[in-house]
């Protein structure tokens, strides 16, 4: 891409891959008996990792820029504004708050809107807006002081545990697992679920053909939440 601007500067951004793409590219998967990629995230992962640019550009990436460094502009809103007018995509969904309370508005309309957009979300990052004050909050050892991540509620489902088996792995890190009745819980279905060690087992009395409610940790790795006890019944086996 050629722009008509002669100074430098650097734009950073997120790739992603869109909902249609990740259909798309989970259909040619399955056509040629290859494993299915599990959600977008990590299809779009998977696909940057690739050796070959061909096949990363076959999968139709996405991406959003919504870093600017080095212009004189000083606030969040205007390089947004700058970067959508030289042609770099930004997300249209934007939107600058002048109070908390407007920020809760928005949080409260995209709780609601997010399964409309072509992409996945898991949640909504809030920053200050004016680039001084940025600098004067900083940063703590891993992340600024002037943003943070609102996450969404994960979605929970009611399945239940068909057997606990452990799985060893490369070190000899011995990880008990649930394997479940199978489950849709954002848009990908889900037959197991990590039980972390015996002490998270014993913490919430996970046993087998067990009731239990699962959700995705993060949006991506299914995690048991709670059990349900009074569905419990003579099967059921520590």
């Amino acid at each position: 891409m050629m722009i008509d601007y002669e100074d430098d500067f650097e734009v950073r951004g997120e790739i992603f891959m869109p909902k249609k793409s990740f259909e798309k590219l989970n259909a040619q998967r399955e056509q040629m008996n290859e494993p299915l990629f599990a959600n977008p995230r990590n299809a779009a992962a998977g696909s940057v990792r690739q050796l070959d640019s061909k096949i990363a550009a076959s999968r139709k990436l996405d991406f959003f820029s919504y870093i600017l460094l080095g212009t004189d502009i000083k606030t969040q809103k205007e390089s947004l504004e700058f970067l959508s007018s030289y042609g770099f995509p930004v997300n249209k969904e934007y939107r600058h708050c002048k109070t908390i309370l407007d920020v809760i508005s928005y949080i409260n309309e995209y709780t609601t809107k997010r399964d409309e957009l072509p992409y996945d979300i898991d949640g909504i990052v809030i920053k200050v807006n004016d680039f001084n004050i940025q600098s004067a909050l900083g940063f703590t050892e891993k992340s600024p002081r002037w943003a943070i991540a609102y996450k969404f509620k994960a979605e929970e489902v009611v399945s239940q545990v068909e057997d606990i088996f452990v799985t060893v792995g490369r070190t000899g890190k011995l990880t008990p697992n649930a394997k479940l009745i199978p489950v849709e819980i954002s848009g990908s279905i889900v037959s197991f679920a990590t039980l972390h060690n015996q002490d998270f087992i014993k913490l919430k009395d996970i046993r087998v053909h067990d009731k239990v409610v699962v959700r995705k940790a993060g949006e991506i790795i299914p995690e048991i939440v709670s059990v349900d006890a009074s569905a419990r019944d003579d099967q059921s086996k520590a």
